[in-house]
């Protein structure tokens, strides 16, 4: 696994850094997200919105994916009170490889995004217990049933929710609808 993040996260922690290095967007240059480092350790990480282990684990996948991040360091005071990211980089690099492993095995299962998704009326009244990242997507599904929007709109990683839809599919608990162009 070589990523661009990782020799960048691995500099700053060589050399003890402490300030931000700011997420670009390779091809317009525009701003994403940023990560905080003070005296080499790695405190904060702020991408698309999310903060902590989501946005590092969400900015992981996404240069695996697209590898398409531009990462701009620049020296700046950091209070210990940002801390929201509280392992060393060793663990964080360890689970990063399952979290990419996870990710790789889900994109076979991702939903078609010309389909509607439903919460099963049925299922609600059965008393199957579901899991936190299940019902984060109920949740979601309670607002958006698109693909598209469920994705954008849960605070799940990418393939935490494609899973969660799987075993809510096997519990029976969701519709699919195709739409009437497929």
């Amino acid at each position: 696994m070589d990523l661009r993040i990782t020799s960048v996260i691995e500099e700053q922690i060589t050399v003890h850094f402490t300030g931000k290095v700011n997420i670009l967007s390779q091809f317009n240059r525009q701003y994403l997200g940023h990560l905080l480092f003070k005296d080499g350790e790695l405190l904060q990480v702020l991408f698309q919105g999310q903060k902590g282990l989501k946005a590092f684990y969400q900015l992981v996948i996404q240069e695996f994916s697209l590898n398409s991040f531009s990462y701009v360091v620049e020296p700046e005071v950091v209070e210990d009170i940002e801390r929201h990211i509280h392992y060393p980089y060793a663990v964080l690099k360890t689970k990063m490889a399952e979290v990419l492993k996870q990710y790789r095995e889900s994109l076979k299962m991702k939903p078609p995004e010309n389909v509607k998704i439903l919460i099963d009326g049925e299922f609600v009244d059965d008393s199957l217990p579901v899991t936190p990242e299940e019902y984060a997507v109920l949740l979601t599904l309670t607002e958006w049933n698109t693909p598209y929007d469920i994705y954008q709109h849960c605070p799940l990683l990418d393939h935490e929710i494609t899973w969660a839809l799987v075993g809510l599919r096997k519990k029976s608990a969701l519709k699919i609808i195709a739409s009437r162009n497929s």
